[in-house]
């Protein structure tokens, strides 16, 4: 049979509203793992944050099923004083992992996604994509396309830290190094000397929107206080309780210390693996390490309840390194139209400029 194949560009909220249904049945073929390329939350991002933007969301068909889904959108950016049009990864600055979504990987969908985006260069001047998979296929194919179409490309690479869970809690402590172990029973020790501790962990049908709130009011006092304080912020995380609530996905833990939520973490269960997408403490109880008992209680709970996955998602940070994680390398893909300057200063050469000047000042100053 002759396969009848058809690239689409959906453009309209209308349109992205449509294809849930399609998008759930190739996800379930495509052995997703990540939450970020799901529909729902895909569509209640663009849904909260298109302002000042376009989307650019391309699939492919054959034979009327769908069987590809690139999430793009395109937006004008000013960088450095440097105008652009930018075609990039939708969910951007917000989504920790992405792909051009392809049934079997089959090269020639993402082909087509690479070429359909190569025949519109003269809608953007350039592309960022973000946290795509390096040991994927379509990532390399993706490079290379863009590659040998002459633009000019700059690939960053950066580590997901994540802790397979394949013994018990006893025997991954066990593996740990005894400066990691002490710290954990010392910081368990001090603070239930000094108040009631209690772990809740909100899962599936338990979790309530005032679980929400209540870690929206703790963040009132976290490093990053205006975080939740926006009504199109709040309205994402509403729409995302909303959508997908019958999913079972979403999960809130909090802290108690004398029966008052003092820290939080904020992610998603996609079939026993927990991506750890936000988290956030009372500033108040910093000097009672409250972020480091969060975490080592959630740490603890999540073996003894068949977990098969910790992901702290992107961030390589001190206090990771510390749980042995394994590591899953991402690459962050730029591509700029060679004769578009302003994009190329702004996005190639400061970066790079910037990049030798911090290694030089790191160098003299370890020296």
């Amino acid at each position: 049979m002759v396969k009848k194949t058809s690239i689409q560009h959906i453009q309209s909220l209308k349109e992205f509203e449509g294809l849930k249904q399609d998008w759930e049945h190739l996800l379930d073929q495509y052995k997703n793992e990540t939450i970020f390329l799901t529909w729902e939350w895909l569509y209640a991002w663009w849904k909260h944050n298109q302002e000042g933007k376009r989307l650019w969301l391309l699939t492919v068909r054959q034979n009327n099923n769908l069987v590809g889904i690139a999430p793009l959108m395109l937006s004008s950016q000013k960088k450095h004083g440097m105008s652009f049009r930018l075609l990039q990864t939708l969910g951007t600055p917000n989504t920790d992992q992405s792909d051009f979504i392809a049934l079997n990987n089959d090269p020639e969908i993402v082909m087509q996604f690479c070429n359909y985006i190569l025949t519109q260069k003269n809608a953007w001047d350039a592309i960022e994509l973000n946290e795509h998979k390096d040991e994927d296929t379509t990532t390399h194919i993706i490079t290379n396309a863009l590659v040998n179409h002459k633009l000019i490309t700059k690939i960053n690479t950066n580590l997901h830290h994540h802790v397979a869970i394949t013994e018990s809690w006893e025997a991954y402590l066990k593996s740990l190094s005894k400066n990691m172990r002490r710290d954990m029973e010392k910081c368990i020790r001090h603070t239930k000397e000094k108040q009631s501790v209690n772990l809740k962990c909100f899962r599936g049908p338990n979790v309530k929107w005032e679980h929400f709130e209540t870690f929206f009011e703790i963040n009132k006092n976290g490093h990053f206080p205006e975080k939740y304080k926006s009504e199109t912020e709040r309205a994402f995380h509403r729409e995302l309780f909303e959508i997908m609530h019958t999913k079972n996905w979403i999960e809130v833990v909090l802290l108690y210390f004398d029966d008052v939520p003092v820290a939080y973490e904020y992610g998603f269960n996609l079939n026993g693996r927990f991506e750890d997408w936000r988290t956030g403490y009372d500033t108040n109880y910093s000097d009672q390490a409250v972020g480091k008992l969060l975490l080592i209680l959630l740490m603890r709970d999540l073996f003894e309840n068949g977990y098969n996955d910790f992901d702290f998602l992107r961030g390589e940070y001190e206090h990771k390194d510390r749980w042995r994680p394994s590591s899953r390398k991402f690459l962050n893909i730029v591509a700029v139209r060679p004769n578009h300057l302003q994009a190329r200063i702004a996005l190639i050469i400061l970066p790079k400029i910037w990049h030798w000047v911090k290694k030089h000042i790191q160098h003299k100053q370890g020296s």
